[in-house]
């Protein structure tokens, strides 16, 4: 219906942006069409920003804007973080001294080989073990969750942390230094008796010696082991069985203005998603794990179709408690459900809402369009019509609605969106192509 008038007098109203929202406040941002544009200040940054929307609404193109900007006026004290399922950060973003993990064979700039000793080691003495529990149930809790004798997957999970545990504690004592390789290559040789042997000189991890004792009847014992097996193996595979020597925890200790990029490969996805969580979330308890006192510089997490990864165990904290620790969220998502089918619809609403700001473009799904709507709530307008009974006139109405309507968001064009930000009334913006 097309309203003679139509005037919000209480609540906040939706409009189109004709300037530069926020100019003066940062020196980058996206530039839109027409002279207009949105600057990225720090506050913005400091509260999270997810891009929500359909595929191909456009959403990577403001995405692109943002790390242009980001990357340029990055400082030594700040790191990126790239979860890049479809290379097109790498390509567009990636600098000399940058660090790329993938699990490609074919050599790329910036290739390294990641080793989880190194990350361990690279963590303070006294969290040392801590840290390696969390390995040890990131990486069987698949298999913990779903098999159907669950005893030998959380045997199999302790194995693997005590043996973890005995080999850091070797390495601390003088010895070399493992990485993937020689610890796969140890692990196929190993027997039930071999572990023992490992453990022996270990008080506290002679407990888990009990999964393998030497009077188990042997199906028992190579029933631990299968689970071992088959968990490590699948997820040390290809270039991440490789010798390495990268630290994730190393790496953003020193920071430097670089970027880590983890290339992840669709079609090997069920291979590849417990190492990328894994790796994700050693990075986020790294960044949660600072004192306020210490913390420099920020940790820009950039997680674009982020929903592609596993339950993440820090993102929710990462958003709700990471702003006074440097940490920046920048996620880009499809629809709200993706969101809620990983994290479970409560948790994956405290995620949603841990975003101070959304650009939301073109969406198809219900659930997405309320999520937004109800972002900023209702609003009382005055409208004006005219009556279907010419005698009648011009017919006055207070009628209640949405600051943002179902057809606000349907109408949008490819590329356009509507910003809600943190802190204000939502707009209409229409960003220009990235073309660099």
């Amino acid at each position: 219906m097309s309203y003679l008038r139509n005037d919000v007098i209480d609540g906040q109203k939706l409009e189109k942006l004709e300037s530069v929202k926020w100019y003066g406040k940062a020196t980058y941002g996206i530039p839109g069409n027409d002279r207009t544009g949105v600057t990225i200040h720090p506050l913005l940054l400091q509260r999270h920003m997810l891009f929500l929307g359909s595929i191909g609404s456009g959403k990577s193109v403001s995405l692109f804007h943002l790390i242009d900007g980001l990357r340029s006026y990055a400082t030594e004290d700040d790191i990126f973080i790239f979860f890049d399922a479809k290379g097109d950060y790498l390509q567009k973003f990636y600098r000399p001294g940058d660090y790329v993990l993938t699990n490609e064979q074919e050599e790329v700039p910036g290739m390294v080989r990641w080793n989880i000793f190194e990350d361990i080691l690279a963590t303070i003495p006294s969290k040392r073990e801590e840290v390696i529990w969390e390995i040890a149930s990131a990486l069987f809790k698949e298999d913990m969750e779903n098999s159907s004798a669950p005893i030998f997957a959380t045997g199999a999970r302790d194995l693997f942390a005590a043996i973890l545990c005995a080999k850091i504690r070797e390495i601390e004592n003088g010895g070399p230094i493992e990485n993937h390789n020689t610890f796969i290559e140890w692990l196929q040789a190993a027997t039930d008796k071999t572990v023992r042997n490992l453990l022996l000189h270990h008080q506290d991890l002679k407990w888990v010696k009990n999964y393998i004792h030497k009077s188990n009847d042997p199906k028992t014992n190579q029933s631990f082991f299968m689970h071992l097996y088959q968990n490590l193996f699948n997820v040390f595979n290809g270039t991440f069985r490789e010798a390495g020597n990268f630290s994730l925890t190393g790496a953003i200790k020193e920071r430097g203005g670089r970027a880590v990029f983890l290339e992840y490969d669709i079609s090997s996805a069920n291979v590849l998603k417990p190492i990328y969580t894994l790796m994700l979330d050693i990075a986020m308890k790294n960044a949660l794990g600072q004192k306020e006192k210490d913390v420099r510089g920020n940790i820009f997490f950039i997680l674009d179709e982020f929903p592609l990864i596993p339950k993440l165990s820090y993102m929710d904290n990462a958003l709700n408690f990471g702003r006074s620790l440097g940490v920046r969220v920048i996620a880009g998502i499809q629809n709200v459900g993706q969101v809620r089918h990983v994290y479970t619809e409560a948790l994956g609403n405290s995620i949603l809402s841990g975003f101070g700001t959304i650009f939301a473009f073109r969406l198809f799904d219900e659930a997405s369009r309320s999520f937004v709507r109800n972002r900023h709530g209702m609003n009382k307008k005055m409208v004006a019509f005219a009556a279907a009974n010419v005698n009648k006139g011009v017919q006055d109405s207070i009628v209640d609605g949405f600051v943002i309507e179902d057809w606000d968001l349907t109408e949008l064009s490819i590329g356009q969106c509507i910003v809600s930000p943190f802190n204000g009334e939502p707009f209409k913006f229409n960003p220009i192509n990235y073309t660099k």
